[in-house]
């Protein structure tokens, strides 16, 4: 019986090398990993809660409320920090408007808006006024709901007179026109609190003075209207007309920030009428006595009507 050699044979005991394949990275950034929010996570949680037939629904609840308040904390801070970076960008506005009854001046609604609404709705803030019950006795109650895209809702209020009195007591308008100058005033005002707004009489040096009793008020006038070496306006009439300019335009202003913009084109082709008897309209006559003043009518008569006094 023949003999058959034995083979050898070579056992490799080192567990396998798994090849990496070059495309994958070895180590991935945490930047790139996604962080979940406190009110994802609670989701998650309350998402595979709900799937368990045996879970405590007190307990649910209670994760359920939790979510909520960390929803309400999340949007709250986007509320905030939009707000602050809404605030930065409004800068002072330029007053545009004068009371002619308290002698002061004021950035109207149709300024204000053309100057913030680009901004506040850019990042994210929208606005809806309303009235509300519970103002004091000849008053109206104006309510601002301040909406962010992120969720959080503020409501704004002011109590406005509107009992149609003006400055020294007297009735000056009725109560309807009371009630929407009380609105008007009180939108303007709002504005004002709910983002911090600073009016500004200067320009950039262009000239907003004029309007305080003590300074020229031609200072409003076109910059090519011809004037003396001093700088001042080069007029026709005497000072007792220029004053009677002024007037008008005060009583023009105060009726046209009362009416709505149908009711003031019917009172400019009134005013662009030439009386029998006489060579010149009303605003023909104030344009030349007093090319600020006519300024001053022109810009009021354009915020109400968004059209040209010409």
């Amino acid at each position: 019986m023949s003999k058959t050699a034995a083979k050898e044979v070579t056992i490799d005991f080192a567990p396998p090398v798994a090849e990496t394949p070059a495309a994958v990275p070895a180590v991935v950034e945490a930047a790139q990993l996604p962080v979940a929010t406190e009110a994802e996570t609670l989701s998650q949680a309350i998402i595979r809660m709900a799937s368990d037939p045996r879970v405590d629904i007190d307990k649910l609840e209670r994760l359920i409320k939790m979510q909520d308040r960390a929803q309400e904390r999340t949007a709250q801070i986007e509320f905030d920090n939009a707000m602050a970076d809404a605030q930065e960008e409004m800068k002072p506005i330029r007053a545009n408007m004068e009371n002619p009854q308290t002698r002061s001046e004021y950035a109207d609604q149709a300024a204000l808006d053309r100057a913030i609404r680009p901004i506040y709705t850019k990042h994210g803030f929208s606005l809806s006024f309303s009235t509300a019950e519970g103002a004091p006795p000849d008053c109206i109650r104006l309510v601002c709901i301040v909406a962010h895209r992120g969720g959080h809702r503020q409501p704004y209020q002011l109590d406005m007179p509107a009992d149609g009195k003006g400055a020294k007591g007297g009735d000056v308008m009725t109560k309807t026109h009371a009630m929407g100058a009380a609105a008007t005033y009180g939108k303007r005002y709002l504005h004002g609190m709910i983002w911090n707004l600073a009016i500004s009489r200067d320009d950039d040096g262009n000239g907003a003075g004029g309007l305080d009793g003590g300074d020229d008020v031609e200072s409003l006038a076109p910059k090519n209207a011809p004037r003396d070496a001093e700088g001042k306006l080069l007029s026709t009439y005497n000072a007792e007309r220029a004053k009677q300019a002024q007037q008008w335009a005060d009583e023009a202003i105060q009726y046209l920030n009362m009416v709505n913009a149908r009711d003031a084109q019917e009172w400019r082709r009134e005013k662009q009428t030439v009386e029998k008897g006489k060579r010149k309209s009303a605003l023909q006559w104030l344009a030349d006595n007093s090319p600020g003043q006519y300024v001053r009518v022109q810009q009021c008569y354009q915020n109400v009507t968004g059209e040209d006094l010409e």
